[in-house]
């Protein structure tokens, strides 16, 4: 019903729309109340006051001004009655010391000037709205305004005004997330409406109801749930409505004997879950998600809720489909939903009963895994403790082990050893999620999944996972906080494990020291902070890049802006990137690029030879500002049509691969015509990569020959801007051969250093192979089962273990014999680069007539030289 609808039935007298009319400003209220210091117990009794105040004024009440009239309303209770206030409960509510400090200065400031501010600050309201509310003069608001912030930064000791407006927006921030206990709702009898009720719109006395029968209200926000069962409750029972045959079969209307078969579902999923998960029922009916289950289901099997639905059969069916989640067991949700019965719209209602559901369960495992951890000591492997052999020994544990293990499937978890004890944990296992339509191909879902997994990032011991995988974990959570799209009950979840993972990552705790005994920052430290810059994201950069700096030029012992950072920083970073200031405080955060399809038949450098011969006598930089990144294209490309090799250097960026200008001279091949090889060129504006300071951009070529072999690196170019909208061409490190070009040359050249090495026993016997030829040693030494070769070209993250197991990991059949492949080519640019080295990877490929194959192998650049990455590291 509109909400216009609802005030002017209001106005007539109907209590019951008067009701629904409040709930809509009702959140608002609640805030303004707790903002202002009423105790939470109080907020109940604060609304009903508020409301019967408004209703006493109603009649002079317009749709216009209905706001402002029930925060007068709100004013006049706070101001006449005496509501118990207790300030340090409402502190409790708030996550971060700042805003606890803030949210009690607030309350030692005098009433009016205390709810000037707040409704200012925290509820939109401009000088004159807060004028009228408070019944002042404007200029007494101004005043009343400007002494209660002189008081914050005195109470605070803070001495920008800047300062104090940061904390205020990071508390409002703040106020929007606390969420209220469940309350009674009003009921119509409570509501004292002043005048008699117009004879037309006198309605025959109802019996009146104990309150004490009304259902209670649960939900994230406090009044926006939906009043279950009231008119049943409000008004007189009505008979039982017999139903015909015909009325039973007629698939428009909910009819008794289709509630009926979803009870008995409901039942029966109920009675198999405990013994699905190997719980006693005393233990499973005591899990927060079945109660809350149990009372959604008389929710949605309530007289009230079947009767407003009769006619709505698919929205009931709605209903009962999340009833169902509820109560199934983990895997029996996913069962549920699998061949497509889940629209991507309720993916995220899903996950967040999943998500309560399995943190329940995950308590109970881990708590019975630490109980009998000394029972399970037995359960090893050469001394380690086994996952493998926990599963497979069952039996040999007590019962409640037996039982858990028996039934992880339906947790849908998995057993990990503990990284800082000797015992075992849980962990959610999401495989199954990425089998079932569309978690796998929704993006949303996917981000969260893989936070998920990932999540606890800490427990009572500290953190769980390695310093150098929480940087990637810090900047997912991070890009899912910003999506817009995310569900904001899902990025509640995640919030606290992001606050978390950022502010240890950067401060440590107490189990972990970022500084060692020389005030230096640990070379861990450094490169997982480094690595923070490489993900493309603004709010992380935002936060990073100044501490980065100043920790580089003081030689990794101090920054200033590290030592402000504070625990919310990190939301407030990305609240201001939902909001879109982010991107213009960021270096180049104005550049702008557009999306452009340069088509190269006959093309002939014609329009760009000025810019060539001003830019080619003088090597002056400042001469490319502001050129587009495709002039920037031609430019490098016509440099190289015509063998100009040091412009063709000059117009590269200086990133880690640059080589000198000596070397690039010698080195120097010239890249295959781009008129000749390439139909059109694309750059795309929304293809802007950030890592600190430099903003990168892909342009993409179009083959001319259909179908031609893919070749790595071969049909795109990178360009890069640091500042003054600069752009220059990124120095890619590129390699192909094939069986049909030019692989004789790479064959004469491998199977020489392959054998130098071998003899020799030292990489030095290869220092000028290039990238390729590397791998190509590699796959080499790989065919002739020669493990001493290649443990020296793999860059091993654990060089202890044996080199049968070593054998073992690398020849089971995942990468092609050296002597079947038909070509390989190298790529590497430093847009790959990693935390602390330069990636790149090879593209190997075989052809025969039955069929074609092509595997990739990720390398990396180790000091001076190329290295193939350890796939097995983790």
């Amino acid at each position: 019903m509109q909400t216009d609808d609802l005030l002017n039935r209001a106005k007539a007298g109907d209590k019951e729309a008067l009701i629904a009319w409040s709930r809509s400003f009702a959140p608002a209220i609640a805030q303004f109340a707790y903002q202002a210091g009423i105790a939470e117990e109080n907020i109940s009794y604060f609304r009903l006051q508020v409301l019967k105040d408004f209703s006493n004024n109603i009649k002079a009440i317009e749709a216009n001004n209905a706001d402002n009239k029930i925060y007068e309303s709100a004013f006049r209770i706070l101001k006449d009655e005496q509501l118990a206030q207790s300030e340090r409960s409402n502190e409790l509510a708030l996550k971060f010391e700042e805003d606890k400090e803030t949210h009690k200065a607030i309350q030692e400031i005098s009433l009016i000037e205390k709810l000037a501010l707040i409704l200012f600050q925290f509820h939109g309201k401009d000088h004159h709205d807060v004028a009228e509310i408070l019944g002042l003069s404007e200029s007494s608001t101004d005043s009343a305004i400007s002494e209660a912030q002189s008081e914050l930064k005195k109470s605070l000791i803070i001495e920008s005004d800047g300062d104090v407006q940061k904390r205020l927006d990071l508390l409002a921030k703040s106020y929007s997330r606390v969420q209220f206990t469940e309350m009674d709702e009003i009921i119509p009898e409570e509501v004292i409406v002043a005048e008699e009720l117009p004879a037309e719109v006198k309605r025959e006395e109802k019996t009146s109801v104990n309150k004490k029968t009304l259902a209670t209200l649960a939900g994230i926000s406090l009044f926006l749930s939906t009043v279950i069962g009231a008119s049943f409750l409000f008004n007189e029972q009505p008979a039982e409505t017999q139903q015909s045959a015909a009325e039973e079969e007629n698939p428009t209307t909910v009819t008794k004997a289709m509630v009926q078969k979803w009870e008995a579902e409901y039942e029966e999923i109920r009675t198999a879950a405990p013994e699905s998960l190997g719980l006693s029922m005393e233990t499973f009916e005591q899990l927060e998600y079945v109660k809350k289950a149990d009372a959604l289901k008389e929710r949605t099997f309530s007289r009230q809720n079947v009767k407003q639905l009769q006619d709505d059969p698919e929205r009931m069916q709605e209903q009962v489909d999340v009833l169902m989640w509820n109560i199934h067991t983990p895997k029996g949700m996913l069962d549920s939903v699998e061949n497509y019965r889940i629209l991507s719209s309720e993916t995220s209602k899903f996950l967040v009963i999943y998500t309560e559901k399995t943190e329940q369960l995950m308590t109970i495992a881990d708590g019975l895994l630490e109980k009998y951890k000394d029972e399970l000591m037995t359960a090893e492997v050469n001394g380690l403790l086994s996952p493998e052999k926990l599963m497979h020994s069952r039996q040999d544990y007590p019962e409640e082990i037996e039982n858990l293990t028996s039934s992880l499937r339906e947790y849908t978890f998995q057993y990990s050893v503990h990284p800082n004890e000797e015992r075992f944990r849980t962990m959610r296992d999401i495989t199954k999620f990425y089998q079932v339509h569309p978690f796998g191909s929704d993006m949303i879902s996917s981000q969260y999944l893989e936070i998920l997994w990932s999540t606890p990032v800490f427990d009572e011991t500290g953190m769980l996972w390695p310093v150098e995988l929480l940087p990637q974990t810090v900047v997912t959570m991070s890009a899912f906080m910003s999506d817009p799209l995310a569900d904001p009950v899902l990025k509640g979840e995640v919030e606290p494990q992001l606050l978390t993972a950022f502010f240890t990552l950067l401060k440590g705790d107490e189990h972990i020291e970022v500084f060692d005994d020389k005030g230096v920052v640990k070379e861990e430290f450094q490169i997982a902070w480094e690595s923070l810059l490489q993900y493309n994201s603004n709010p992380v950069t935002f936060l990073m890049l100044p501490i980065l700096e100043e920790f580089k030029e003081s030689g990794w012992r101090e920054s200033a802006h590290y030592d402000q950072l504070a625990y919310p920083d990190i939301l407030y970073a990305i609240d201001l990137e939902n909001s879109g200031e982010l991107a213009a405080k960021l270096p180049n955060g104005d550049l702008q690029i557009e999306t452009i399809s340069f088509d190269l038949e006959d093309y002939d450098y014609s329009d760009i030879q000025p810019l060539y011969e001003e830019f080619s006598a003088t090597y002056d930089l400042q001469l490319l500002s502001g050129v587009e990144p495709m002039d920037i294209i031609k430019l490098y490309h016509y440099s190289n049509k015509i063998e100009d090799i040091e412009t063709m250097w000059h117009l590269t960026a200086d990133d880690e691969l640059k080589p000198s200008l000596e070397e690039y001279t010698q080195k120097w091949r010239e890249q295959p015509e781009i008129t000749e090889t390439m139909r059109n060129i694309d750059i795309f504006s929304d293809n802007l990569h950030r890592q600190g300071r430099k903003i990168y951009i892909t342009a993409f070529g179009q083959p001319v020959e259909a179908g031609i072999e893919y070749q790595m690196g071969a049909n795109y170019f990178t360009l890069i801007t640091e500042r003054d909208k600069v752009w220059l061409m990124q120095h890619q490190i590129n390699e192909h051969y094939t069986k049909e070009e030019n692989f004789e040359g790479y064959d004469a050249n491998v199977q020489n250093y392959y054998k130098n090495i071998a003899e020799s026993g030292n990489r030095d016997a290869i220092q000028l192979a290039t990238p390729a030829e590397i791998a190509g040693i590699f796959l080499l030494a790989l065919e002739n089962e020669d493990v001493k070769t290649m443990r020296l070209l793999v860059n091993e993250m654990d060089d202890t273990i044996s080199d049968d197991m070593f054998k073992q990991r690398w020849m089971n059949g995942h990468l092609i014999a050296y002597s079947k492949m038909t070509g390989i080519s190298f790529s590497a640019d430093a847009i790959n680069a990693g935390s602390n080295r330069m990636h790149g990877g090879v593209d190997i490929s075989m052809k025969s007539d039955s069929m074609d194959d092509r595997r990739y192998l990720q390398m990396e650049k180790v000091e001076d030289s190329w290295m193939i990455l350890d796939m097995f590291g983790y």
